[in-house]
């Protein structure tokens, strides 16, 4: 996170029910005679703003300074059907075929939105998006120039990457957008870009990842001023998205899973 951020108790609001109390990891809240509180000791050292006692207050008596919007209710339209979501993810397909129709900017936004809300280790939050539009074409035409580097030395060791056709489309297919994910750590970059893909693909929209070209920005130096990469972030991957052109009927078969229990 970028802000400091404080954590208040009303006490006209507060109940007592120590729900706060049970669930904050870091153990900053106290009980008092009026209300449950803030230690501001504990607080300023251990305190990382997760937000877990103003989601699970029942009296919404716990606030948090710093953020542009406020909580959101539960509401049982929010519940999601395990069976629909199952199916939703065997479903999807890696897209390379695009109509030429925009991405409205309001489908933009949402699948943005699902990456702000995934979890972050110790809610960092250190994740940032670029969104590819007007640059796209001249960053792809940056980038195959190192995948075609990377292409002839790749075909000495791998075969089947000889024979391989690689267009100046190869990296984007002529997608009307791009989503560049940056974040100081992998696996929070990752778990973003999972939750947004399911997203892009709930409003219509077919997905492709490209790790290919987060090498290439690690590799070009222009590249890494055009997304104005600063010391220490990195582009961990990158959400090629459009109107699917193709139109698959049926799942893919997957081989099943190792399992041990222990």
């Amino acid at each position: 996170m970028t802000k400091g951020h404080i954590v208040t108790v009303n006490e006209s609001l507060c109940k007592r029910c120590g729900l706060c109390i049970k669930d904050c990891i870091d153990e900053v809240f106290v009980m008092t005679e009026k209300s449950a509180k803030i230690d501001a000791e504990l607080f300023k050292t251990r305190c990382f703003a997760c937000g877990h006692c103003v989601a699970i207050c029942p009296e919404n008596a716990i606030s948090i300074s710093g953020f542009e919007d406020s909580p959101q209710e539960y509401s049982q339209q929010m519940k999601v059907d395990p069976l629909m979501l199952l199916g939703h993810i065997k479903f999807r397909r890696s897209m390379r075929h695009f109509t030429e129709q925009d991405v409205e900017p309001e489908k933009i936004a949402m699948i943005i939105e699902a990456g702000r809300f995934t979890p972050t280790a110790s809610n960092k939050q250190g994740l940032s998006y670029i969104v590819l539009k007007k640059q796209k074409d001249e960053c792809e035409r940056l980038a195959m120039a190192w995948v075609r580097r990377l292409k002839s030395i790749a075909g000495i060791f791998i075969k089947r990457y000889r024979s391989r056709v690689v267009d100046d489309n190869f990296l984007f297919k002529k997608a009307p957008v791009v989503i560049v994910i940056k974040a100081k750590n992998d696996v929070d970059g990752a778990l973003a870009a999972s939750s947004m893909e399911l997203m892009a693909q709930a409003l219509g929209l077919g997905v492709l990842y490209n790790g290919m070209f987060a090498i290439a920005v690690r590799l070009s130096r222009r590249l890494r001023r055009i997304l104005s990469l600063k010391r220490g972030e990195k582009v961990v991957t990158s959400l090629v998205l459009g109107y699917p052109a193709l139109s698959y009927k049926r799942t893919a078969q997957r081989e099943s899973p190792e399992i041990k229990y222990k």
